[in-house]
């Protein structure tokens, strides 16, 4: 009897070593850069591409990301995305398309106009978010974050 209630908080501690051996990593979120994709009178529709890197030896399922983004430290959105599966030691592109509408920006036309003659022919972006993953019913959390400047097009047809 002795011997077996020792073996109990031996076998408890080996559990939990091995549990500890497959806590997923997190992913890996890099950004990578952003494209304008169509520029109108209304406004400039931008997609901004970041990989997603599994560094685990077993697949994780990416359940959802979220982000949002802001221009001008102005929220100009805030989306919640599907997730996809992720195979082991493997990486996928994702797209977070946004669209910046001219009047939300700056309010009116002689608002761009008067940015543009002060030689401010850019904006900032900002995005934050998370993307939540697991495996095995252990779940991580990893920051999707991106920041820098957009140069407004020279062809602004207002």
């Amino acid at each position: 009897m002795r011997k077996e209630v020792f073996m109990i908080p031996v076998l408890f501690a080996l559990a939990l070593a091995l549990c500890s051996c497959i806590q997923p990593s997190p992913p890996k979120v890099d950004y990578l850069n952003y494209e304008i994709y169509r520029v109108t009178a209304q406004g400039i529709e931008i997609n901004f591409f970041f990989d997603v890197k599994n560094p685990n030896s077993l697949p994780i399922d990416v359940y959802k990301y979220s982000y949002k983004v802001f221009i001008n430290n102005q929220e100009l959105l805030s989306e919640n995305r599907s997730g996809f599966n992720l195979p082991a030691n493997e990486k996928q592109k994702i797209t977070i398309p946004v669209q910046i509408r001219f009047d939300r920006l700056f309010g009116t036309a002689l608002s761009i106009v008067e940015r543009l003659a002060k030689r401010k022919d850019y904006v900032d972006f900002r995005i934050e978010g998370n993307l939540d993953a697991g495996t095995m019913g252990l779940n991580v959390q990893t920051p999707l974050n991106a920041s820098g400047t957009i140069p407004l097009p020279k062809d602004i047809k207002l």
